[in-house]
């Protein structure tokens, strides 16, 4: 068996009473070495992390009792280095019947890394550095309903993008949905995400604010507006906000807050005329 504690993996067996009962060298050093040795120790006290144990130990009587294995990959995390490792667990069988799990730990950090740098520039906007569209449709979380607190969501418009990109170019059209969004990002509080939906359409998704911290911030955005304006270039964002307690459906509350701002839309206009 020599040569099998020896290899350069991490690989472990654990008995019907989910106990280590192998674990090559690289295993047992990760785990804290020879004074700390977790053979003959189950999950529950080997990891420091209670929740954690508590998710390996379940984990493992699972499999003890359908014989079926299990893959996830565990994050061991700290605020100056990411690490996460790919735990992979099989049943062990014996005339029929399950008498332990073999499994092997490989780490995955670099790929999650990737994985997740690659996941945030598919979420942000090239143009404004904003989260997209895709970042909306695929977190739940802004889904989420909690009737114990409110929800807002403001939409936004960036009034004459047509007229500018007609007449002075797409460079300009690009500076002033950049503008437009740098004003929106720096309205937000801590906990609003902004979001730019294309074209010329930006969503403030603010959980935890009210009706009226939402008219406050569409005030904030108004004045922002008209100091972000010069003679080269006018900001002009048409806002309407919906609040709830997340009663209706995300899409629902979205059509609503668009209503809003089309209604502003049209005041603009009719004061202008």
């Amino acid at each position: 068996m020599t040569f099998i504690e020896s290899a350069p993996a991490n690989i472990f067996f654990k008995d019907a009473e989910c106990k280590h009962r192998f674990v090559t060298e690289l295993c047992n050093f990760l785990n804290g070495g020879e004074e700390h040795s977790i053979l003959g120790k189950t999950d529950l006290e080997v990891q420091t992390n209670p929740e954690l144990a508590k998710f390996y130990f379940e984990d493992d009587l699972k499999i003890l009792k359908t014989g079926e294995g299990s893959e996830y990959v565990s994050d061991f995390s700290t605020p100056e280095f990411p690490a996460f490792f790919e735990i992979k667990k099989s049943a062990v069988f014996k005339n029929g019947e399950v008498i332990g799990i073999i499994g092997v730990i490989n780490d995955v950090t670099k790929r999650v890394v990737l994985e997740r740098q690659l996941e945030e520039l598919s979420f942000r906007d090239k143009l404004t550095g904003l989260y997209n569209r895709n970042y909306l449709e695929s977190r739940k979380k802004l889904n989420r309903h909690n009737d114990d607190h409110p929800r807002s969501l403001i939409m936004a418009d960036c009034n004459y993008l047509k007229t500018v990109n007609d007449t002075r170019g797409h460079e300009w059209g690009d500076m002033l949905l950049r503008r437009a969004a740098a004003v929106i990002q720096d309205a937000a509080p801590e906990g609003c995400v902004p979001i730019r939906l294309g074209g010329d359409e930006f969503l403030l998704f603010c959980p935890g604010i009210d009706a009226d911290g939402a008219r406050e911030l569409i005030d904030r955005i108004k004045a922002a507006c008209r100091e972000n304006s010069d003679e080269s270039i006018t900001l002009d964002i048409a806002l309407g906000s919906f609040t709830d307690n997340g009663e209706l459906p995300f899409e629902d509350a979205l059509r609503r807050a668009d209503r809003a701002m089309y209604e502003d839309k049209r005041l603009r206009h009719d004061t202008l005329k």
